[in-house]
């Protein structure tokens, strides 16, 4: 997958959940400067043009292109860009926060226009926002693709069973019929976790994988609507943009990463607006040593 940032700027980085936000310290020199706040065309063209020079690059654009940043859908330029990247790959995803606060926002214009170029929206649940902003969004999503991805990113066990009882009452407002393996995997993450919770609600992180075994985090619907749904434990972030070894959920255990570029396979590569790149997703919060050049 290639993971490109079209944007830096981002509406939640001050805000609750996003305390810890792992590219706010690294975007913070783009920020400042605003010469690479938004991706242009222009540059998403000559980036085109040099991925398609580089095999190994072309080959993860292939698989996966993914527009992030800070908050894609900012980018006033973002459906263009779209455009531009489907010329590589037929799976070109947008992730956003989905934190907008009107069908009439340009935000939200630019990404239903991506669902009509056959682009995937998928996003990350922010529980203080879900009941006023990304709910009855992510219903108009729904019936826009025939696709998801919820990230979702848990400072505890029960912050995370939290989460998904949201996307449970979520999809039980749905179309039962379409939507009934979603909520079976949803209902077997619900019962696994809460027996792990119960068991020990201060366990390891082995325990909690252990607690959830063979489960897997995605499922087909009848139609072809795939759905898929991210655990992702949250670190504290210091202001320099120094990550924690240890996660919030899982204190006693220090996180090993195990970067696949030492080893000479690249499975994803983090490009930034200014084209640096990065053989991992975990730009800036680790300082990842190995980078390469720019576009």
């Amino acid at each position: 997958m290639l993971s490109i940032f079209v944007e830096a700027s981002c509406n939640r980085y001050v805000r609750d959940e996003c305390r810890f936000c792992h590219v706010y310290a690294p975007l913070m020199p783009i920020l400042e400067s605003r010469e690479y706040w938004h991706m242009t065309p222009d540059t998403a063209r000559l980036m085109v043009e040099k991925i398609r020079s580089v095999e190994p690059l072309k080959d993860l654009a292939k698989k996966e292109i993914n527009l992030t940043g800070g908050e894609a859908s900012q980018n006033p330029h973002i459906v263009e860009i779209y455009k531009i990247f489907r010329a590589l790959s037929d799976n070109v995803r947008l992730h956003t926060n989905l934190d907008i606060n009107s069908e009439k926002s340009k935000r939200w214009e630019r990404l239903v226009e991506i669902t009509r170029l056959r682009g995937r929206i998928d996003i990350t649940l922010y529980p203080t926002v879900w009941e006023s902003r990304q709910q009855p969004l992510l219903g108009e999503i729904i019936n826009l693709q025939n696709g998801l991805i919820v990230n979702l990113i848990y400072e505890s066990l029960e912050d995370l069973l939290k989460q998904i009882n949201i996307l449970v009452g979520f999809f039980n407002e749905q179309a039962r019929q379409k939507f009934t393996p979603v909520l079976e995997l949803l209902g077997e993450f619900h019962t696994r976790l809460k027996k792990t919770i119960e068991k020990n609600p201060q366990c390891r992180e082995d325990d909690f994988l252990d607690g959830m075994g063979d489960l897997e985090n995605y499922v087909s619907c009848p139609g072809g609507f795939v759905f898929a749904v991210n655990a992702i434990p949250s670190f504290h972030v210091n202001p320099e943009g120094i990550r924690d070894m240890m996660s919030l959920p899982f204190p006693k255990d220090v996180y090993k990463v195990e970067c696949t570029a030492i080893r000479g396979v690249i499975e994803i590569m983090t490009i930034l607006q200014t084209g640096e790149m990065t053989p991992c997703c975990d730009v800036g919060n680790l300082g990842c040593k190995p980078k390469f050049g720019n576009y």
